[in-house]
């Protein structure tokens, strides 16, 4: 167990480390009269494309891509699985329809290429290897994979605390969006067990991001984030969104409990009789 998860924290910190030559490289773009979202969404997509490429490596040394689905990466299974959040996503790409005809060609396309880069890296980071990782620390615990899927989440979640940085004032937003990123990173982990492909949550993620951080095309300041909070959280809808957000982790947890643990602990090349006992 120590091993799997010293390994997992180490991915954690890494994740970080690597992303901190995003910033001077952004402010170099910025230092030859760049704008802003230009030099920020190309900063974060060079960034994250090599971070890409690393932990790709990453999943085959650990011999994750059976878990991950790479191995066959045209195979995938149970794919209603996806047609609530995309239903979900669809309204929110409609209500941004403006806010994409407005921006500028070249900001959108950055801009689409920076979600879809965020959201291949941070699954094969958290789903790809830290995951797999916890479910082997907790293989000889009753429900390993949902141990697994919450511990990863919680990381997962833990991540958005950077946005304090960009957003110190922002507190109450900066929460909001650690408690859905919790919420979605189960319901991750649950779509990628049930879908037995990492590249069906990795294109529901980047839809997310696309969806609900449109706004920051409005402005030249500000973090995409999963959750576009403006100035803090409305606490008048704090119920509806604690439901919201309550919906989403069970979904999760269901997709979890109803995954075929048997075949994923076999992929993870662990004894499953083990995990029976």
């Amino acid at each position: 167990m120590k091993k799997e998860l010293t390994f997992a924290t180490l991915i954690f910190i890494g994740f970080f480390s690597f992303l901190v030559f995003e910033k001077p490289l952004r402010e170099l773009l910025l230092s030859f009269q760049i704008d802003y979202l230009t030099a920020k969404y190309s900063s974060g997509l060079v960034v994250r494309s090599l971070m890409i490429c690393l932990v790709f490596l990453l999943v085959k040394r650990l011999r994750f891509e059976k878990f991950t689905g790479l191995d066959t990466p045209g195979n995938f299974k149970n794919i209603q699985a996806i047609f609530i959040p995309l239903a979900i996503i669809l309204v929110g790409i409609s209500n941004n329809w403006r806010t994409y005809i407005n921006a500028e060609v070249h900001i959108l396309f950055l801009f689409v290429g920076f979600v879809v880069a965020v959201g291949l890296l941070e699954e094969l980071v958290f789903r790809g290897t830290i995951f797999p990782l916890c479910v082997k620390a907790f293989k000889n615990i009753r429900r390993p994979i949902l141990i697994g899927g919450i511990l990863s989440s919680l990381l997962f979640g833990a991540v958005h605390f950077v946005n304090l940085f960009s957003q110190p004032d922002n507190l109450a937003g900066i929460i909001s969006q650690i408690f859905f990123a919790l919420s979605i990173g189960v319901f991750f982990c649950g779509l990628m067990v049930r879908s037995q492909n990492i590249l069906i949550p990795a294109i529901i993620h980047a839809l997310v991001n696309f969806s609900f951080g449109a706004g920051e095309l409005n402005t030249a300041v500000g973090d995409i984030s999963i959750i576009n909070s403006g100035e803090g959280m409305n606490w008048n809808s704090i119920i509806p969104t604690a439901i919201f957000f309550s919906f989403i982790f069970i979904g999760g947890v269901y997709m979890i409990l109803n995954c075929d643990e048997k075949g994923i602990m076999e992929k993870l090349e662990i004894d499953v009789l083990i995990n029976e006992v």
